[in-house]
């Protein structure tokens, strides 16, 4: 899955542990450790940027700016006649509050609504779990869907439900949950909740709302048990993404291995650079559809 040419969005170049990119109209420079080999743009037109974020000792970051800092930028998003707006923030960690390698999976979770929907004859109920700021929450929400975003940080979810007002989606459509990932699982578990997609995206390592400790390789073969439990087994998707180092595509697929499931696709997730051909990756995933005639 690779993006390319997205409106209000370029990655210029990328070399030596940074990438130069364009975000709604910025010229910005941000950290990117898998860009290993040299840049291809020489270093005047990467001096051009008017922000840059640097790491600090103690794996933060800070950004400076040559211009007054970026504020109040929206990034529009269109998808199926509709338009979509989401809210930019330049965070310490060289965050923007949107991933541009996630808009391929967007278009896919749009679409595996949609058909859901159609099947079903009712909104699919999903759940977006370690949802961030909601760039997908939206879109499954424009798609006709029920969406329960799941995230421990009360500041995304308030950065999401923005982009959801800007967007003028109805407020119903997506439900803001503060809660640990695992902890939402085992309370739909408990009340017999059934889900007819989830997307989940963990991080490497992190804590939940209540200090729960998350280690991708220690626990993901429990969240992908939980998430089993509260699947609609005859009609249901899953989308399992990972940015952990070592972790390959196929890991995920054996970890996706069950008999319910009638397609599970692996791959590799990547933007393509504006004016040549090279990729830059950006993690890994596997899809897992279970559709009965």
């Amino acid at each position: 899955m690779i993006t390319k040419d997205l409106p209000h969005y370029e990655l210029l170049d990328s070399g030596l542990g940074r990438k130069l990119e364009i975000i709604s109209g910025v010229k910005v420079i941000r950290p990117s450790p898998q860009a290993i080999w040299k840049p291809e743009l020489s270093e005047k037109e990467w001096s051009q940027a008017t922000s840059q974020c640097l790491r600090t000792k103690d794996g933060g970051g800070k950004w400076e700016h040559s211009k007054n800092p970026p504020e109040n930028h929206i990034l529009p998003f269109e998808i199926d006649g509709k338009t979509l707006r989401f809210r930019l923030k330049f965070t310490s960690f060289g965050h923007c509050g949107v991933f541009f390698e996630q808009v391929p999976v967007w278009n896919w979770l749009y679409n595996e609504v949609k058909f859901l929907k159609e099947k079903l004859g009712r909104a699919p109920k999903v759940i977006n779990l370690f949802g961030y700021t909601g760039c997908a929450s939206l879109v499954m929400a424009a798609a006709g869907a029920e969406v329960f975003h799941v995230d421990s940080s009360k500041g995304v979810l308030d950065w999401g439900k923005d982009s959801q007002a800007l967007s003028r989606l109805d407020a119903k459509s997506i439900r803001w949950v503060q809660e640990d990932a695992q902890a939402f699982l085992r309370h739909s578990f408990k009340k017999n909740f059934i889900y007819d997609g989830i997307l989940a995206d963990p991080p490497s390592w992190g804590h939940g709302v209540k200090k729960e400790v998350w280690d991708f390789e220690k626990h993901i073969h429990l969240l992908i048990e939980a998430m089993l439990h509260v699947l609609n087994r005859e009609n249901s998707f899953l989308f399992l993404s990972s940015h952990t180092q070592g972790v390959q595509s196929e890991a995920l697929k054996n970890i996706l291995h069950d008999s319910r499931w009638k397609d599970i696709s692996p791959g590799e997730l990547g933007v393509k650079h504006k004016n040549d051909s090279r990729i830059l990756p950006a993690g890994i995933y596997s899809t897992a559809r279970s559709y009965r005639h």
